[in-house]
C-alpha cells in the first residue's frame, strides 16, 4: 500500500514537472514571436527643401517589417498638425528611401512630422522639419521718400512674426549698412538711416532668418 502511494506521487510529481516545463517553454516562444515582431525599424533621416514653391520631403528607413503607413502631417504659425498625405510602407529589408511633395505650403513658417503607423497598431513621430515659403508669404513692398535725404523708410506686409537683416548696397554690390530689424505680422513700417551715404543709386534688401531674399528695390540718395 505504502509502495503503491509512493509510485503514484513521483507519477504526478513528474507529471507536473512535465507541464510546468512545458508551459515556460510556450511562455519563452511566444515572448521571443513577440519581441521579433514589435522590434521597431529605424528612421535614419528626414529632411526637406522647399523647391519651385513647393515642399520636398524625403526621410530613409532601414529594417522595415512591420510598418503599414506613414502619415505626412503639417503645421502652420497658428498651431495644430493636419494630415496632409499617406505613403504606405514598403517593408524591405534593406534601407528604403520615402518621398513626399507639399504643393500647397502655407504662408511663412511650414512644419512637418511623419506619424509611422504599424501593422499592430503602434504609432511613432519622426522629428519636425521646419520649411520656410518665401513666395507664399506675398510681401507688398514700398520704399520712401525716393530719392532719400536723410532716412528711408519701407513699408512690408509680413506672413509672420520674423527677424529680418535689411542691407544697403551700392550700385557696385558693396554692403555699406547692415541692420538686424523685427517684424510683426501683417503690415510694418522700418527706418533706415542713409545720411553718411554718398549722392547715388543704392539698393534696399530685406533677407529673413534663413537667408532667403524677401525684396530688393532701388533708390536715390542725394545732397
Amino acid at each position: 500500500m505504502k509502495t503503491t502511494f509512493t509510485t503514484t506521487l513521483i507519477v504526478r510529481l513528474a507529471l507536473a514537472a512535465v507541464l510546468l516545463f512545458a508551459g515556460l517553454t510556450r511562455a519563452a516562444a511566444q515572448t521571443i514571436t513577440s519581441n521579433e515582431v514589435v522590434t521597431p525599424a529605424l528612421l535614419l533621416s528626414f529632411n526637406g527643401q522647399v523647391q519651385n514653391d513647393a515642399a520636398d520631403l524625403t526621410w530613409v528607413m532601414e529594417d522595415e517589417t512591420n510598418s503599414k503607413m506613414f502619415v505626412i502631417e503639417r503645421s502652420g504659425e497658428t498651431g495644430g498638425y493636419d494630415s496632409i498625405g499617406v505613403v504606405v510602407g514598403l517593408n524591405y529589408n534593406n534601407m528604403t528611401t520615402y518621398t513626399f511633395n507639399d504643393d500647397h505650403m502655407l504662408n511663412g513658417n511650414n512644419y512637418y512630422r511623419l506619424r509611422q503607423v504599424d501593422k499592430d497598431g503602434v504609432v511613432r513621430y519622426s522629428k519636425i522639419v521646419t520649411l520656410y515659403d518665401m513666395q507664399q508669404a506675398a510681401t507688398t513692398v514700398s520704399v520712401y521718400p525716393n530719392p532719400a535725404i536723410a532716412t528711408i523708410n519701407y513699408t512690408i506686409s509680413s506672413a509672420s512674426s520674423q527677424q529680418v537683416l535689411v542691407q544697403v548696397y551700392s550700385i557696385s554690390g558693396v554692403a555699406l549698412i547692415t541692420n538686424e530689424q523685427q517684424l510683426n505680422t501683417g503690415s510694418n513700417m522700418q527706418t533706415i538711416a542713409v545720411s553718411n551715404l554718398k549722392a547715388g543709386n543704392y539698393f534696399l534688401k530685406v533677407s529673413n532668418r534663413e537667408g532667403n531674399c524677401q525684396f530688393v528695390q532701388p533708390f536715390v540718395k542725394i545732397m
